[in-house]
């Protein structure tokens, strides 16, 4: 492997000998250091500075701190696929095998994050007794998919970073969510952030259908670099957020605009008071 570079600062920053085992292994470690320490700096500053934070129970304060670094995490992905995406020109030349040093840094980085993610997801649902095979199979998929980024020598970065670039919506998610929860949700703040974030929704969908087309015309370039499990696991993934999870969470977050409900947490309750009136309005129709 020969990793090209953009040269001037970028290169001084991102120009290691990716390799290395050790190096790849040490970034993978420190991007999850790095967002451990964001969850834990959030549950920090809201309990010192936030009533609202406060006010939540235990489940969904990690809710909240997860959010954050959800956020923290797709500022540094939106970031980076955008550049992919628009400007790197080794990328765009060669959108199969084309590498780069500062891509290297990113998927190390958000392999670490990944795996965060998983570790989170399973200690929550292990301590809270709850379990959400929707969004333990999402995080899996997208942990091992990096993964197989960081064995792998041969494999091209431009459908990585773009990959990536899906995390465009995880801030205005996050901020959705604060202001719901502190009950901002009827203020023009919340609403103009709603539709933002149902727009990158929007720009999801068309971004899924780009990479669909980068595949098409990149197939034996990518047969030949990619293992093949690991490119079916791409596959599958990819299948899956534009058939399903894409089309389902836009359809979710245009509803919450309309009826804005945690339904993270007040589905359920919703579900039964949603019962409840049916029930009362049974009863009211019998009686005589």
């Amino acid at each position: 492997m020969t990793p090209a570079s953009d040269g001037g600062t970028s290169e001084g920053i991102f120009d290691l000998d990716y390799t290395s085992w050790k190096i790849r292994l040490t970034l993978v470690v420190a991007g999850f250091v790095f967002y451990l320490g964001v969850f834990v700096v959030c549950h920090q500053l809201s309990s010192s500075l936030n009533a609202t934070y406060r006010s939540l129970v235990a489940r969904e304060k990690v809710f909240w701190g997860l959010a954050a670094t959800r956020a923290v995490f797709g500022i540094q992905s939106t970031a980076a696929g955008l550049w992919a995406l628009l400007g790197d020109p080794v990328l765009q030349a060669d959108k199969a095998l084309g590498q780069q040093n500062w891509c290297w840094f990113h998927i190390t980085t958000a392999t670490g994050f990944f795996f965060f993610e998983n570790v989170a997801v399973h200690l929550s649902s292990l301590f809270f007794r709850t379990f959400d095979l929707f969004l333990v199979v999402h995080h899996l998929f997208a942990f091992l998919g990096f993964l197989g980024l960081v064995v792998n020598l041969r494999a091209g970065h431009y459908l990585a970073m773009t990959t990536l670039l899906l995390e465009m919506s995880t801030p205005f998610t996050c901020i959705s969510w604060m202001l719901l929860k502190a009950g901002w949700s009827t203020t023009l703040l919340w609403k103009a952030n709603q539709w933002l974030m149902i727009h990158m929704f929007h720009c999801r969908m068309v971004l899924t259908y780009h990479m669909w087309w980068v595949c098409f015309w990149n197939w034996d370039g990518l047969v030949g670099s990619l293992y093949l499990p690991h490119f079916a696991l791409f596959l599958v993934g990819l299948a899956l957020l534009t058939l399903l999870l894409n089309p389902y969470w836009t359809h979710k977050k245009t509803q919450q605009l309309l009826t804005p409900v945690d339904w993270n947490f007040a589905e359920p309750e919703a579900k039964n008071s949603h019962a409840d009136r049916t029930s009362g309005q049974v009863l009211q129709k019998k009686r005589p």
